[in-house]
């Protein structure tokens, strides 16, 4: 099921297959992307945990809880995002979320991160969703500056802090409209 293609990659739907590829995308990511946000130890240990993310988004893809794009270069995955009604319990009506948007790192700067955001950007809205939000971990500059260049805003009160292994994550809610 083909979404697009433009001569940099091919834009589709996640299948089951694609469940290891897209968790290896995502551990490569955060170790390249969060490198000196994060602990090393943290980032070195996620490849440990590589099968509870390929059972997380096995199901995922399975259960169609969530859409979930992949961007396939030369027929291998390099990125994958996903996204789907907001989670946050004080989202007004009518807002979706960028859950994830992920590229390994020799798929950086190279358009394909814009092309999936694009899509899910166009199928959140063609699910009638008047705003999308996400949220991005504090420091991460090159995230920061390619959602504020989609035209994402932090929001006023949208800062947290979650903590996963003993790791905090202090993000910030971004919002766009999308009508």
């Amino acid at each position: 099921m083909t979404e697009s293609t433009n001569g940099r990659a091919l834009i589709r739907q996640a299948s089951a297959a694609d469940a290891r590829a897209l968790a290896e995308v995502h551990v490569l990511s955060w170790q390249a992307a969060y490198r000196g946000l994060l602990a090393d130890s943290y980032l070195a240990g996620l490849a440990s945990d590589l099968e509870r993310r390929v059972a997380f988004l096995d199901q995922a893809i399975r259960s169609g809880g969530r859409d979930i794009r992949v961007a396939e270069l030369d027929g291998a995955v390099v990125g994958w995002s996903s996204f789907g009604r907001s989670r946050d319990e004080d989202a007004l009506a009518g807002t979706g979320e960028l859950y994830s948007l992920y590229l390994a790192p020799q798929a950086w700067s190279r358009g394909i991160g814009r092309d999936l955001w694009q899509c899910s950007r166009q199928h959140l809205h063609a699910a009638g969703f008047l705003r999308v939000t996400l949220w991005a971990l504090d420091g991460n500059q090159r995230a920061l500056r390619f959602y504020r260049a989609a035209g994402f805003r932090p929001e006023r009160q949208g800062s947290r802090v979650f903590e996963e292994g003993g790791t905090a994550f202090p993000v910030t809610r971004y919002q766009l409209r999308l009508a």
